[in-house]
């Protein structure tokens, strides 16, 4: 039997901003995700993928080459549009998407699709780095979908910080949030960032 893993490759903001979205979450006293500094991490998505273990390194081989040629500066501070809700009660921010993210999302999406199995069952979640608990199969058929539902010209940037209630305190509407890597996860249940596979800073060569 073919082993996959699902893949998340993201925009990880800085460490103050990390330190932020962790101390945010931590307010939300009833949410189901709990975001952290190491795992967990908060996280723009830029593609996803499920692909084949054994093709991993490849994957990664091509991302290295092509991300490591552009400049990716403009991608280093984004403008906080509006609120995002998911699901009714899963809240966070929508970000700005500028044609630098946009180019690079159709990009990658081009060549990620290439290594994407979209065929997993509602119950099948041995792909994931962490079955969460109390999210065990959120995810899976979000992944299986990635490509026809949320791409392309579905894409909306977003941070998930997580269940319940933005006080006012929080919405930060036109704010900016810096970020200092791309970088490709081992994804969790619940679409989570887990284990940190590859990663690049944003000011590679410039």
């Amino acid at each position: 039997m073919k082993k996959y893993i699902a893949l998340d490759l993201v925009l990880t903001p800085s460490k103050k901003h990390i330190e932020e979205l962790v101390s945010i979450n931590q307010q939300l006293l009833d949410t189901t995700l709990k975001l952290e500094r190491t795992h967990t991490v908060p996280h723009i998505s830029i593609s996803m993928c499920r692909v084949e273990a054994n093709r991993i390194d490849q994957l990664i081989s091509k991302l290295e080459d092509y991300l490591g040629i552009l400049d990716l500066s403009e991608l280093s501070s984004l403008r906080i549009k509006s609120l995002y809700q998911h699901n009714k009660n899963t809240i966070g921010w929508n970000l700005e998407l500028n044609k630098s993210l946009t180019g690079l999302h159709h990009s990658v999406c081009a060549l990620m699709k290439n290594y994407h199995f979209s065929e997993r069952e509602e119950h099948q979640n041995d792909d994931f780095c962490v079955i969460h608990k109390d999210m065990p199969f959120s995810g899976v058929s979000y992944l299986n979908q990635f490509f026809v539902d949320y791409a392309y010209e579905n894409y909306q940037p977003h941070i998930t910080i997580g269940q319940g209630k933005l006080e006012n305190k929080f919405q930060k509407i036109g704010e900016k949030i810096t970020f200092d890597r791309v970088s490709l996860y081992h994804m969790g249940t619940g679409c989570t960032c887990e284990k940190e596979l590859w990663s690049m800073d944003i000011d590679n060569n410039y």
